[in-house]
């Protein structure tokens, strides 16, 4: 019974007799060991199921489960490429691939073999250029806006009465500018070329009946006495831009007039009436009409907007295509 005495003694525990064992703090008495030994009977009370000298390891901290790693991705296996198809033998692109390679060939090594070969496929891809120049005839025989007899008579006396056509559809365009416009003519008395110009002014004032305003940069006459009722320059060289003599200008008074440079330097009289023209016209001046009039080829020319109407249906139904440029062509006749 001692010997209990003194283990429960040791592990702290206080005997009272009569009353068995009790705590130290019931009776006020402290001796430091108070919470220790509070917390560690109570310890025991509640676990005391695991024995006296029962050792537990301390609880783990809770350590976060390590990421696992990244699964690879396999990689994609890369399409294998796709092999153009291969040229028909003997075919058009088979000659621009290959026709080359027996040509050096035969070249590098001009055996008979190799000579006779080149030769014969040489033969192969005449004979291909002569079957389709035949049947480019064929088709442009049998229409008329491939034709280009349609746009200029291949005829020799055809291509006359073309160009007489064309001579007096000028005269009537050079008549109609002359009566609503006239020609500024800028000169220096000591240019030899201003000399040479004023006798083609002469003319295309008597032809066609162009008034010409001579301008005196140096404010004298030309010494070979043509135009004496010129004026002398007041600015107006400075304004049109002019640089060397001769210089000419189209001036067509009011509301739908201006001035067009025709030109700086010598210029012939058809030269300068061809230029007229054709500037004016591009002024509204000269209807497409008139315009037309004084051309040797007739313009017949797929334009713009219809190119821009092709789409890709159209370029896979050749029938559709070939309508489409005709109608367009048709239009001009």
């Amino acid at each position: 019974m001692a010997s209990c005495r003194r283990l429960l003694f040791a592990l702290g525990v206080l005997i009272v007799p009569g009353m068995g064992v009790a705590d130290p703090a019931f009776y006020g008495v402290s001796d430091g060991r108070i919470q220790a030994g509070s917390v560690g009977g109570a310890a025991y009370y509640e676990g005391k199921e695991r024995g006296w000298f029962w050792y537990e390891d301390p609880p783990e901290e809770d350590v976060p489960p390590e990421p696992m790693p990244p699964v690879p991705v396999p990689a994609k296996p890369k399409p294998d490429p796709v092999k153009a198809p291969e040229a028909s033998p003997l075919s058009s692109e088979w000659f621009r691939k290959n026709m080359e390679k027996y040509r050096d060939k035969a070249i590098d090594n001009p055996s008979n073999e190799n000579v006779t070969l080149y030769m014969y496929l040489q033969r192969v891809m005449l004979d291909k250029a002569e079957r389709f120049a035949e049947a480019s005839q064929v088709a442009v025989m049998s229409d008329a806006m491939l034709d280009e007899n349609t746009r200029r008579p291949i005829a020799t006396f055809g291509s006359a009465a073309k160009d007489e056509m064309a001579t007096k559809g000028t005269e009537q365009a050079a008549k109609k500018l002359a009566a609503t416009a006239g020609l500024w003519f800028f000169y220096s008395s000591d240019c030899n070329y201003c000399i040479k110009e004023s006798g083609v002014l002469q003319g295309l004032r008597n032809t066609y009946g162009f008034k010409v305003l001579p301008i005196a940069l140096d404010g004298l006459p030309l010494p070979n006495g043509d135009f004496r009722d010129f004026i002398k320059d007041q600015g107006q060289a400075k304004k049109m831009g002019v640089d060397t003599t001769p210089a000419l200008f189209l001036v067509k008074p009011g509301n739908n007039g201006g001035v067009i440079q025709l030109g700086q330097g010598l210029l012939s009289g058809e030269e300068l009436v061809g230029r007229a023209i054709t500037l004016a016209h591009q002024q509204g001046w000269l209807s497409d009409g008139e315009y037309d009039e004084t051309r040797k080829v007739k313009p017949l020319e797929i334009d713009n907007k219809t190119i821009d109407s092709v789409d890709e249906k159209q370029l896979t139904d050749p029938r559709a295509l070939v309508e489409t440029l005709r109608r367009n062509l048709k239009q001009q006749l």
